[in-house]
This record gives structure tokens, C-alpha cells and sequence, in this order.
């Protein structure tokens, strides 16, 4: 005759699970109320041009990819002399130059330069620079 044996793997496993979902869950409601008062953002008045990071960028302009992505100015809409950042509004400030400054949280400023009908080149006050190309607008 064998002796039962309890295995309390299945029920530890259920509740790591458990935990897991409860933990995520947490986070995900912590995450929806982040970002202050909601109230004060709006979209662009208008659809505005949709600018990318240029992925055929060669391997000199990395740095200046990577700090677009931390900076979240990997995509912009630029909307006559507003930038957004996804949905979130930088403060541009228009130079004499044409290029448009941006101030980032992180201290460093970044500014933004026309260089043809669908490329603007993107130039951190740290050094870095990188392109941007126009997105294709899709139909």
C-alpha cells in the first residue's frame, strides 16, 4: 500500500500566481493615476506632422538615438509651434534660426532644425545629434 503524500507545490504555484496578478494589477492602477491633472492636457488643435527617428541612421548617430528614446522624442508631432511627445506637450521656444528649443527634464536641451521638406535633424546641448525623417502619413 503507498502512502498519500502532499505536494504543496500546485497550491504554492497558485498563489505566487495570485500574487503576481494582484501585484500587477497594483501597479497598472498606480500607473493610470500618474502624470497629475489630466484635465490640463489636450490633444494637438489640429493633426500636425508626425516625425520619427531615421532607423537607416549609421552607427556614429547612436548616441543621439538613444537619448531621443530616453527623452521620448523618438516620435514628435510637431503642430505649427507646438511639439508633443506622444501626447505630452513640450515647451518649444522658437529661435532666430528657425529651430525650435526644447528644455527636458533631465537638464539638457534639445533643438530642433529643418534640413529639407521631410527631414529635420534633432541636436542635444550635450553633443548628440540624430535625424528625424517624416512619417508617411497612412491611408
Amino acid at each position: 500500500m503507498q502512502a498519500l503524500t502532499c505536494n504543496p507545490r500546485p497550491a504554492c504555484a497558485r498563489w505566487a500566481r495570485a500574487g503576481q496578478a494582484l501585484t500587477l494589477a497594483l501597479v497598472l492602477m498606480g500607473l493610470s493615476g500618474c502624470g497629475g491633472d489630466s484635465a490640463g492636457v489636450r490633444a494637438p488643435a489640429r493633426s500636425g506632422d508626425v516625425w520619427e527617428v531615421d532607423r537607416a541612421a549609421g552607427r556614429p548617430d547612436m548616441p543621439g538615438a538613444v537619448l531621443a528614446y530616453v527623452n521620448g522624442l523618438h516620435l514628435i508631432v510637431v503642430d505649427g509651434n507646438e511639439v508633443y511627445a506622444g501626447m505630452t506637450p513640450m515647451k518649444a521656444e522658437t529661435r532666430s534660426d528657425g529651430g525650435r528649443a526644447i528644455q527636458l527634464a533631465n537638464g539638457l536641451e534639445a533643438v530642433l532644425t529643418q534640413d529639407g521638406p521631410d527631414r529635420m535633424q534633432l541636436r542635444f546641448s550635450s553633443g548628440e545629434s540624430i535625424g528625424l525623417r517624416k512619417k508617411a502619413e497612412v491611408k
